[in-house]
């Protein structure tokens, strides 16, 4: 219970509603304090701290909420990637994999009417897909007999296409012995094209190519790894 016993009380308790910003809130600007019931002033200066305190709470509450959601913004950024690193590394793969052909396990699969797509069957007479153990990490095409010197090579790491060698004369070099010959060569991250290194003196536009390649290719690998293990 708050007692006023003199006028000195009043102007105290006025001043301590004014500290809390609260006099300009509810009517005591209007009220007499001295004629009003003690009980009731008790009453209404427990309800002002009671808001005072659940004000207090949801100011603390949206606080943390926009800490945790700005610190759930930072966690889920992804890093930039860094394309060199991703080609260079591919570069090694595919090098790594050339020394070590002979020691691969090979297995040839004749193209035909049951095991490919219309396209596949026109452009390619064979393949051989390279395992380095369960993995198949190599699949290089082989043009029908007499239409053609193209060939083209497909390197996997975990499953997913990273690189591709479009050789125009592939038939005329060893297998797995065009490394650095010219031809096209595309790098591959999660099927999305990082580089294109066109080595050919053929004129193209390279942006329309860019997508062409970057749609056609993934989708041809992925029908090649299927031909090669299914193929008995």
């Amino acid at each position: 219970m708050v007692i006023v016993e003199k006028e000195e009380d009043e102007i105290d308790l006025i001043l301590i509603l004014n500290k809390f910003n609260i006099f300009n809130i509810i009517y005591f600007k209007n009220l007499n304090i001295n004629t009003m019931n003690y009980k009731n002033l008790a009453m209404h200066f427990i309800l002002i701290l009671s808001l005072i305190f659940l004000s207090s709470c949801k100011e603390t509450d949206k606080t943390e909420t926009g800490k945790e959601n700005q610190t759930s913004k930072v966690d889920t950024t992804k890093p930039k990637v860094n394309t060199d690193e991703i080609v260079n590394r591919i570069q090694k793969f595919r090098t790594d994999m050339e020394a070590k052909l002979d020691k691969l396990t090979r297995k040839e699969v004749k193209i035909t009417d049951t095991n490919a797509s219309v396209d596949t069957r026109q452009k390619w007479e064979k393949m051989h897909g390279y395992f380095d153990g369960d993995k198949l990490v190599r699949i290089q095409t082989y043009p029908h007999n007499g239409i053609s010197s193209r060939t083209e090579e497909f390197y996997f790491m975990d499953g997913k296409i990273v690189f591709v060698a479009i050789n125009d004369k592939g038939m005329l070099t060893t297998e797995g012995k065009d490394v650095g010959t010219a031809n096209k060569e595309f790098y591959f991250d999660n099927d999305k094209l990082i580089k294109y290194d066109n080595k050919t003196k053929e004129v193209e536009n390279t942006e329309e190519a860019k997508k062409m390649y970057e749609a056609k290719l993934p989708f041809e690998a992925k029908e090649y790894m299927e031909i090669i293990k299914t193929a008995k």
